[in-house]
This record gives structure tokens, C-alpha cells and sequence, in this order.
């Protein structure tokens, strides 16, 4: 006792420390154990998704590398048909392995509609555009694949869903967003082709009126200046 009361508070802490160890070495040392195999299974899920993640990234980039083969092609020629089907199934592979929630899954569906765009095949592409603006409706690609939609069905001759796709563009992601000036011009220009006067010029006044004198010193809209070439022609 007179031995407990000459240590410092820092000794009879680490005496306590000492003893409870002794007695509950065993225990410590099964959580000791339990701790580590929980550390190295955190650390090899995190390998694992990290070197999924890559291996998808890399997938993409072989992909892109195809497509652009591709376009160099001659579409007549049996090297085309052959590089088409090997885009296809790489496409398709990393499509179904990474989801159109990923960016190499929802990137590389937009090179897919992209090569049935190229192809005429607009319904397909159409399709696909959709499907990834859906899928990525919080990111640029949503307003991308919309736009790239209507152009489809543009191509098909509905000029009634193209105009109401250009709106979605500027109704879900607001006149501000980089497509809606582009979106503008193109409901202005089909009301304008479809002989629709009166509806292409208040399309092209509104376009002229956000974009053609932009504030805080921007540079005016090429779309902007090309709705002021219409409504120009129509006061003459």
C-alpha cells in the first residue's frame, strides 16, 4: 500500500493498463484479430472497385479508339461491317457491365446511337439517345442525348416530338443551360420550314431577345445571330 501511494498518477494508470491486458489477453487479441481482417477486407473492396473502375475506363477508351476506325472507313467495304460488329459487342459487353448510371456504360450507348445515327438507322438512335438521358438525367449528357433525340426525329419526318423535345431541353434545363440557344433555332427553323410564320418568329424573337445582346459582356449567340437573319427576311 505505502508502495501504491509513492506512484504517480501516470504509474498506477499504466500498472491498471498492465493488469487489465493480463487479464484479458486472449479477448484482446481475437478483437485485435477481428479488427485486421476487417481492415484488409475494406482495403480489398476498395482494390477490387478501383480496379474495376479502371478496367471499365479502359474499356471506353479501346471503344472510342474503334469508333473513330470506324468513321475512317469505307462503309461499303467488308473491313466496316467487320469493325461494326466488334464496336457492337464491345459496346453491348460494357453497356450490361457498367449500366447506363455510369459514365462507361451511358458513354458508350452515346457512341452507339451515334454509329446508327451515322448509318441512317434514326429510330435505333433515337432510342438510345433516350435511354441515356434518362439514365444520366443529372448530367450534360442528359440535355446532349435530348437534343441529338430530336435531330433524330427530325431525320424521321416528326417534326411534332423533335419540337417537343428541343422544349424539354429548355423547360427541365432552363435558357441558360449551353444546348438552349441551339434548341431555340431549331423550333424557330421547323415552324419556319413547316410554313408556321407567326410561331417561328416569336421562337426567333425570344432567342434574339435572351442571346443576341448577352449580358455582362458575353459574345452573342451564332444561333441568336442566325434568328435575326429570319426575322430580318420576314420584315422585308
Amino acid at each position: 500500500m505505502e508502495k501504491e501511494k509513492n506512484l504517480t498518477g501516470s504509474q498506477r494508470v499504466e500498472n491498471k493498463l498492465d493488469s487489465f491486458i493480463g487479464k484479458n489477453r486472449k479477448i484482446l487479441l481475437i478483437v485485435g484479430i477481428v479488427v485486421l481482417v476487417a481492415v484488409i477486407a475494406v482495403c480489398v473492396a476498395v482494390g477490387v472497385v478501383q480496379s474495376n473502375t479502371e478496367k471499365k475506363f479502359n474499356a471506353l477508351a479501346e471503344l472510342e479508339g474503334q469508333y473513330e476506325t470506324i468513321a475512317s472507313l469505307d462503309n461499303t467495304s467488308a473491313e466496316y461491317s467487320d469493325s461494326v460488329a466488334a464496336f457492337t459487342t464491345a459496346a453491348d459487353s460494357l453497356i450490361s457491365s457498367a449500366s447506363l448510371n455510369s459514365y462507361p456504360g451511358a458513354k458508350a450507348a452515346l457512341l452507339k446511337a451515334d454509329l446508327a445515327f451515322a448509318e441512317g438507322d434514326y429510330q435505333t438512335a433515337a432510342d438510345g439517345y433516350i435511354a441515356v438521358s434518362e439514365a444520366q438525367s443529372k448530367t450534360y449528357l442528359a440535355p446532349l442525348c435530348i437534343m441529338n433525340a430530336a435531330a433524330c426525329y427530325e431525320n424521321l419526318g416528326d417534326n411534332d416530338t423533335a419540337i417537343g423535345l428541343y422544349n424539354q431541353v429548355i423547360d427541365t434545363y432552363g435558357d441558360s443551360n449551353a444546348f438552349a440557344p441551339k434548341a431555340m433555332f431549331a423550333i424557330g427553323r421547323i415552324y419556319d420550314a413547316m410554313g408556321d410564320t407567326e410561331l417561328a418568329r416569336a421562337e426567333f424573337e425570344t432567342l434574339t431577345g435572351l442571346y443576341l445582346v448577352p449580358e455582362n459582356g458575353g459574345s452573342p449567340s451564332e444561333y441568336a445571330r442566325m434568328a435575326e437573319a429570319y426575322l430580318i427576311n420576314y420584315a422585308e
